[in-house]
């Protein structure tokens, strides 16, 4: 019961995890509620991105030395005091400390969560409990989504979060009530991790882990490919998240955030049915599998638009890239448990790629959307590679 409890704890972790996607669903309304320009609206999701390249190798080195649980309980008091601040006060210099906070919490849950969830894990079932957590966590992504489109706007229409300036329009604020509702989660959460995770759950005898120790771990050409591997896999996410949405408006009268949302929604059931599937088949082979399935939709993006073609590759790309991360991660951890911090550290540094990879993705968008689109493919093409060396178990 102890052990079942403590895996619930940390799938709340999980959960927790993805309301640190918030920070890029917000641009748009904070640049509209505070009349800022569009680059200094940008600054709102970089200074929660930030916080993965900045604290992710610090918080592995950290964590070896007092323990996952309390690297965890930080997190959380990290995440939650940056929830709690707009609540206290609200303008454009609060949210940007407040998703700075959320980041850093979100990359300190991040670098302890994934190889926690290994120790609170029956043996051999790590990487199906990591794409079940996972899924938990696009849960959390998409319920930001349905907090502002449902809950935010249906306040704003009673007066709520809302105000009009004298002679001019309505500003919506409805963004607001998405802080309250992220502070509870997150106290539920670290009160669950307190009391129900134990201090001591390692499974192995880990060494203290150092700079140092990380810095020559990328020595090792196995975990530097899995590293590149993470990388190129957050930026041709990332990629897909911030071009899709241009497809529909390119297209269709659509709200462009229905593709994010169906995005999301595909990542979820993925996730789910990864959890499912690699109760029976092994991480190598499904990895293989999820790869496939996310190039096909690719693929099909640089078809001339149709419109079952077009929500079939958003599926197939949710689905595709729904469980790419947590079964590198895991097959990376298993391949040298004893390295869990450092590859922890390592691992969630690489998500920086989400925030380098579309930089590239946008300079292709100005030839043209489909354009776009090669920047991931070659993302997966690596991926390709990967997964090549991993089914035959190389020892690099």
């Amino acid at each position: 019961m102890k052990k079942q409890l403590s895996l619930i704890s940390v799938f709340f972790v999980f959960l927790a995890m993805g309301f640190g996607d918030a920070a890029g669903q917000l641009v748009s309304v904070v640049e509209k509620a505070f009349n800022v320009t569009p680059f200094t609206a940008s600054l709102v999701s970089l200074s929660g991105m930030i916080m993965f390249g900045v604290l992710s190798v610090p918080t592995g080195v950290w964590q070896s030395k007092i323990g996952k649980k309390k690297m965890l309980t930080i997190g959380l008091i990290l995440f939650l005091a940056g929830a709690v601040l707009p609540i206290l006060a609200f303008n454009f210099p609060i949210i940007l400390l407040a998703v700075l906070l959320m980041g850093a919490g979100a990359t300190i849950l991040q670098v302890s969560g994934n190889p926690l969830i290994r120790d609170v894990s029956e043996e051999g079932k790590y990487s199906s409990m990591l794409s079940f957590a996972q899924s938990l966590k696009a849960i959390g992504t998409l319920s930001t989504s349905l907090i502002l489109v449902l809950i935010g706007t249906s306040l704003m229409k009673y007066g709520w979060f809302s105000f009009t300036p004298e002679g001019g329009e309505t500003i919506d604020m409805g963004f607001r009530i998405l802080f309250p509702i992220f502070a509870v989660v997150l106290l539920i959460t670290l009160v669950m991790v307190v009391v129900f995770v134990p201090s001591n759950v390692s499974k192995s005898d880990e060494k203290p882990t150092t700079l140092g120790n990380c810095i020559r771990a990328l020595g090792n050409p196995f975990i530097l490919m899995m590293f590149l591997a993470i990388f190129f896999y957050c930026g041709a996410e990332a990629s897909m998240f911030n071009r899709i949405p241009s497809i529909l408006s390119e297209n269709t009268s659509v709200t462009p955030a229905m593709g994010n949302i169906v995005l999301i929604i595909s990542l979820f059931v993925g996730r789910f049915l990864g959890g499912v599937i690699l109760q029976k088949m092994s991480a190598k082979k499904f990895l293989g599998i999820t790869v496939a399935v996310s190039i096909i939709g690719n693929l099909l993006l640089f078809l001339p638009y149709n419109a079952f073609t077009t929500w079939l590759s958003f599926i197939l790309i949710g689905i595709g890239f729904a469980n790419i991360f947590p079964l590198i991660f895991s097959i990376c951890v298993d391949h040298k448990p004893e390295m869990s911090n450092e590859i922890s550290g390592l691992m969630t540094t690489a998500i920086v790629g989400a925030a380098i990879v579309p930089l590239f993705t946008g300079a292709m968008a100005g030839v043209g959307i489909r354009y776009a689109f090669i920047v991931p493919l070659c993302c997966l093409v690596y991926l390709c590679f990967v997964t090549a060396r991993v089914s035959k178990n190389a020892e690099c």
